[in-house]
């Protein structure tokens, strides 16, 4: 009895794990990375870069670019994340180029 009661609760474990994975898949993000702490500090970075790119920065991007900020900030998934950050590097340097 107490075998078929430990089979049942890793059978709704892997069940519950199952619709979790499903939902994160669903709403765009990636099931593997999704509780990496570092994920949660990188999205909060890309955050404040689409606000400052749209903000101070609009005038050295193009209309993509404004694109991708736009919708990064309407539905951020993980890889609108990384590209906000990839821009936000771009026009840094470009910044640092120009000095």
């Amino acid at each position: 009895m107490v075998l078929l009661n430990i089979f049942m609760q890793s059978y709704r474990t892997i069940k519950d794990m199952k619709l979790r994975n499903a939902w994160l898949k669903a709403n765009g993000y990636n099931p593997g990375t999704f509780f990496d702490p570092n994920l949660q500090a990188n999205f909060i970075r890309a955050q404040a870069a689409s606000k400052q790119l749209l903000a101070h920065l609009r005038h050295l991007l193009t209309a993509k670019e404004i694109t991708l900020l736009e919708t990064f900030n309407k539905k951020s998934t993980q890889r609108h994340m990384y590209q906000v950050l990839n821009l936000f590097k771009k026009i840094r340097r470009q910044l640092h180029r120009q000095k």
